[in-house]
């Protein structure tokens, strides 16, 4: 699976200036010490630095805090919030999403206050040969709470730390940390039922994708069962709605699994996202989930790729035939949330190869499907393929592929309008009725191929897109054939089911609807039904819309939901004897 965007990594090792610290005051155990971060969004939650925090309070330093900011922030509003609380040690987190603005900020911190102490850890500077950047004073590889605390330890004696610890420091997978506090305490409980809580019952991975940091992993190590159910009612006794497991194979052991999902089931208006790999789900924990609460679970399925040599290059073992057949078991009973994911760029793949894995992967519908691009992660060994497969990446973040022998950066470039294409109208959730009528006179790769082409014609991939101008290029790039009429009402059906909304657009109306409808509006009723005008009658059923020929306008009330709860939204649907009046129950 891809690294979760929110992985736990942490803080410090390895000096740049080494002098300056060796001379430096001893650090006095109620010194303020700062844990930082940059989000990529403000629902996100940075975990990692909620266990350096604790670790380094319990080890006598009381005056340890976090600051939490996003990448959209200006850094001089950023350094002067931290500035403000006058840190004698400030550690960063460091992600693929962050390091650049991350590092503009300590240039800036540091040159305001050149004796800070600046730590950094994470996926970003775990695997460089020296020191990120001239203000970086110690960098951290991998799990750094042990390491963190050490350092912590030098700096109050304000001795120099030795050569071997800041080898052992920079090293990844050294000095792992026992599995005992979770991460959150009562300072962190505000808001939540704004954010997004991240959560690990586990740590390491099993597997050795090449792509995946996690390949790096020796050893799969588990929190206390107990300890994480304390932690999560908890969160959701203080509001938390949405928690995101960041274990990599969160069913690796499927009686605890088992017992887990049957837990959370009874926490109402909650959702729970997990990784899951889909060929080690079975029966028994399928017809468990058959009985959950519909969008109650997210499960996040890595499919990567279906063609056996590219696993074999990647050094990925997987059962398709399991896999797929697990994913249609979910799919088709609508209870869990499906998000599963390709990598186009891999080692021996072709656009052929690719599309194959595309259309096995659509075939099963998933709710969403990432497509994702082979990036190289520093530390990842996919590196060791570089000569031999000819690769062409980034070199900076994202470390994106370009081409390779096999897949030029031409046809890279036609992959990555497709995504786009993708994204906005598969991803979105917002077409799903009028895709599966797209989909039954041409094969998937096909409608989303001809929907980038009319994107590039017409110049439109650099302009942002209103949800109308979607709908009005969807009818624009598929209108002109016998199927109008059943398009119009497909899209205007999709308009109204997949989010909330009172009006037609006037594009999505005919001439006889204009004459004999009219535009939809609120219902008298309950002033939350929107009463929208159709040429057909509605069937649905199994995510597909019927379509049956009626002589005379056909009116359906769409109700919402209060509020959205779990990972389905769906409005209530019902024929009107009239547009202003009650439903026909």
């Amino acid at each position: 699976m891809m690294p979760s965007p929110q992985a736990p990594p942490s803080v410090g090792s390895a000096p740049a200036q080494e002098s300056a610290r060796g001379s430096a005051a001893p650090l006095a155990a109620d010194a303020s010490i700062g844990l930082a971060t940059l989000n990529a969004k403000f629902v996100h939650l940075a975990l990692s630095l909620r266990y350096l925090r604790n670790v380094a309070q319990a080890a006598g330093f009381s005056q340890v805090w976090l600051r939490e900011f996003t990448i959209q922030m200006p850094a001089w509003k950023m350094a002067a919030e931290l500035q403000a609380l006058r840190p004698a040690v400030l550690g960063f987190s460091v992600y693929i999403w962050n390091r650049e603005p991350t590092f503009a900020l300590i240039e800036l911190l540091k040159k305001q206050r050149p004796e800070l102490v600046i730590v950094v850890g994470g996926p970003e500077v775990s695997f460089e040969p020296g020191p990120p950047a001239p203000t970086i004073d110690y960098v951290i590889g991998g799990e750094g709470e042990r390491k963190w605390v050490e350092l912590l330890g030098y700096l109050s004696r304000a001795e120099r730390p030795p050569p071997d610890a800041l080898a052992r420091w920079r090293a990844y997978g050294t000095d792992l940390p026992e599995l005992g506090e979770l991460p959150y305490r009562e300072e962190d409980l505000s808001g939540l039922e704004h954010r997004l809580a991240y959560l690990e019952t586990s740590r390491g991975c099993p597997f050795h994708c090449s792509f995946c940091l996690s390949a790096l992993d020796k050893q799969v190590r588990f929190f206390d069962d107990d300890a994480v159910k304390a932690q999560i009612e908890t969160l959701i006794a203080h509001g938390a709605r949405r928690i995101k497991f960041l274990d990599r194979t969160f069913n690796l052991r499927k009686s605890r699994v088992r017992e887990f999902f049957r837990w959370l089931m009874d926490f109402e208006g909650v959702a729970f996202h997990f990784e899951v790999v889909g060929d080690l789900l079975d029966d028994t924990l399928v017809d468990l989930l058959d009985r959950a609460p519909p969008g109650r679970f997210q499960f996040e399925i890595g499919v990567q790729t279906t063609d056996e040599a590219v696993l074999g290059r990647i050094e990925r073992r997987q059962r398709h035939e399991q896999l797929f057949a697990m994913m249609h078991r979910l799919r088709h009973a609508g209870r869990v949330h499906l998000h599963a994911d390709l990598v186009w760029g891999l080692p021996g793949e072709t656009v052929a190869h690719i599309r194959r894995s595309f259309e096995a992967t659509i075939a099963v519908r998933p709710h969403e499907l990432q497509l994702g691009f082979l990036k190289f992660l520093p530390g990842a060994p996919i590196r060791q393929l570089i000569e031999e497969e000819g690769y062409v990446f980034q070199e900076r973040p994202p470390y994106e592929v370009i081409r390779h022998r096999l897949l030029s950066a031409e046809e890279l470039i036609d992959l990555k309008r497709f995504e786009k294409a993708f994204d906005a109208y598969y991803n979105s959730g917002r077409f799903a009725f009028t895709l599966e009528y797209l989909f039954d006179s041409m094969a998937p790769w096909d409608v989303f191929e001809k929907i980038a082409g009319y994107f590039r014609e017409r110049g439109l991939l650099l302009v942002s897109h209103s949800l109308d101008s979607l709908y009005r290029h969807l009818l624009e790039c598929f209108h002109g054939g016998p199927g109008d009429a059943e398009l119009l009402d497909l899209l205007r059906l999709d308009y109204f089911y997949h989010h909330r909304a009172n009006r037609v657009p006037d594009f999505l109306m005919d001439g006889e609807l204009r004459t004999n409808g009219g535009p939809g509006r609120g219902s008298r009723r309950d002033g939350r039904t929107a009463a929208v005008p159709f040429r057909h009658r509605i069937e649905l059923s199994g995510g597909r819309a019927r379509l049956v020929p009626s002589s005379r306008p056909v009116w359906y009330g769409f109700s919402y939901p209060e509020a959205r709860r779990g990972y389905f939204f769906h409005p209530t649907l019902a024929e009107l004897t009239q547009p202003d009046g009650p439903h026909n129950r």
